[in-house]
Parts: structure tokens; C-alpha cells; sequence
């Protein structure tokens, strides 16, 4: 009980205090039948009127500060959310997209690309004799490789490309409203890029060496498709001119089912 009664001076202590004045101001004319009991019956009820309007101003203030925590509280949810999210769809080491949120974007821009007749192309891309990084610098470097191709791959992409990695040393880039003809161009700006690229972290290799060099080989597989096809086989066709690719020497584009669409030197082991 006695609780419950601090919670209702807590929040109802204007109002409270103006009956206590009041009962207070009228008692005494009540008690002794003064004649003057109607007027202070006025001042009583003014009173009242005074704290009530005090304490519907002090309930709109907690209203407003009520509102403003529930909005406070809302913001930080979908911040915490969108934090959630990201974790769940992002690749620890390299940034990108993993594995489960490729398969959802293919998804989409496949359906998106099949329903408004719209060009579409995946690339699957290797590095090549990625093993020599873990071998010469130990898997350090090859995590630093990975994340330097990675940072590599989505500095030569437009924002509307989505990059992703598929696994091990394997990546896939999403190219939405792109044909063959221009898909393959882009395949090319990314192995140059990393044909050229200079790969030296903080421990490998030793000062006074000279930095390693990794290269990629890519398949790109590109819409139409037959009507009943669906985004894996759009998947199995980049992965198999990317077989192509390596099966030709490593170091080069290769396009499903038209062949080498570019190519630099063929791939040699990296060297201490």
C-alpha cells in the first residue's frame, strides 16, 4: 500500500498538493459555519484549478520526455539491427558480401533481370597459385592477400556492382545491367589491376625484397538464359569458363562457351 501511494504523489504530486491547500483553506470556515465559507469555497476551488492545470503541464512534459526515450530507444534497435545485419551477410577478413548473401542479391537481380528483359552477368574469379602465399609468408600473408584483392576488386567496380567472396581464394562480382560484351572488359580492368598490384604487408616479405605479385583468372557468364534456367546455372556457367581459364594457363578471362577474352602472361609460382 504504502507504495502505491508514493507512486501516486510521484505522479500525480501537483495535483496532490493543490487539494491538500484547499482542504486546508476550507476546513476551518467548514467547521465553524463562518459566513464567509462560500468565498473561501472559491479561493478552494481556484486552488484546485491552479493544480490541475500544473500538473496536466508537468504529465505533457513526461509525455514528451516519454516520447523522446521511446524514439532514442527506437533508433539505437534498428542501429543494433542494421549492425546484426551487416555481421550476418558481411565477410570477416575481406568486407565483402559472403556466401549466403550473394546467393540472396543473385537472386534478386536475376529475377529483377528475367522480369524486365534486362542484362545481367556474373563473374567467378581465382587467385591464382594463391598456396605460395600461405607457403612463403605463412597464412598471415595469405589473409592479407585475400583482403588486398578484396579492397582490389571493389576499388575497379561501379557502386552498383556487388562483390562478394565465395570462398577460399574464390570470388564472385554481380554485374547488373551488363551484357557479355561489356562484362568481360570489366573482368579485364580487375585481373590488370591485380596483375599489377604489389602485395606486401607488414611481415612479408622481409625489408629489401621485393614485393610478390598474384594473378586472377576469371569466367563470366552472361543472361539469356533458357526460360527454365535459373541463377545456378548462371553460377555453374561462370564456374565453368572459369575452369577454362585456368585449364588455358591461368592469368586471363575466359567467356562461357565464346572463349579467351583477354590475357596476360600465364601465371608462374610466386618466389621468395
Amino acid at each position: 500500500m504504502t507504495w502505491r501511494i508514493r507512486a501516486i504523489l510521484r505522479s500525480r504530486g501537483a495535483l496532490v498538493a493543490g487539494a491538500v491547500v484547499a482542504v486546508m483553506l476550507l476546513a476551518p470556515f467548514v467547521l465553524t459555519g463562518h459566513a464567509r465559507t462560500a468565498q473561501v469555497l472559491v479561493i478552494a476551488l481556484i486552488v484546485m484549478l491552479v493544480a490541475l492545470i500544473a500538473q496536466l503541464l508537468l504529465d505533457g512534459r513526461e509525455s514528451l520526455e516519454r516520447e523522446r526515450r521511446l524514439v532514442r530507444t527506437a533508433a539505437a534497435l534498428r542501429e543494433a539491427t542494421a549492425q546484426l545485419e551487416k555481421l550476418a551477410s558481411t565477410d570477416s577478413l575481406t568486407g565483402l558480401w559472403n556466401r549466403r548473401a550473394l546467393f540472396e542479391a543473385l537472386g534478386v537481380e536475376f529475377r529483377r533481370a528475367r522480369r524486365y528483359a534486362r542484362d545481367l552477368s556474373v563473374l567467378m574469379i581465382d587467385l591464382d597459385n594463391f598456396k605460395q602465399a600461405n607457403d612463403l609468408g605463412g597464412h598471415a600473408f595469405g589473409d592479407y592477400v585475400l583482403s588486398a584483392t578484396a579492397k582490389v576488386i571493389r576499388e575497379n567496380l561501379r557502386e552498383s556492382d556487388l562483390a562478394a567472396r565465395y570462398g577460399g581464394e574464390e570470388f564472385v562480382v554481380i554485374l547488373p545491367e551488363t551484357d557479355s560484351e561489356h562484362a568481360a572488359p570489366a573482368a579485364e580492368k580487375l585481373r590488370a589491376a591485380i596483375e599489377a598490384f604489389e602485395f606486401r604487408s607488414g611481415h612479408f616479405p622481409p625489408a629489401g625484397d621485393p614485393p610478390q605479385h598474384f594473378t586472377l583468372s576469371v569466367g563470366v557468364a552472361s543472361l539469356p538464359l533458357p526460360q527454365n534456367a535459373d541463377s545456378d546455372v548462371l553460377m555453374s556457367q561462370a564456374d565453368e569458363a572459369l575452369f577454362e581459364a585456368k585449364r588455358a594457363g591461368k592469368n586471363r578471362v575466359h567467356r562461357f562457351g565464346l572463349g579467351v577474352a583477354s590475357a596476360g602472361t600465364p601465371a608462374a609460382p610466386a618466389s621468395r
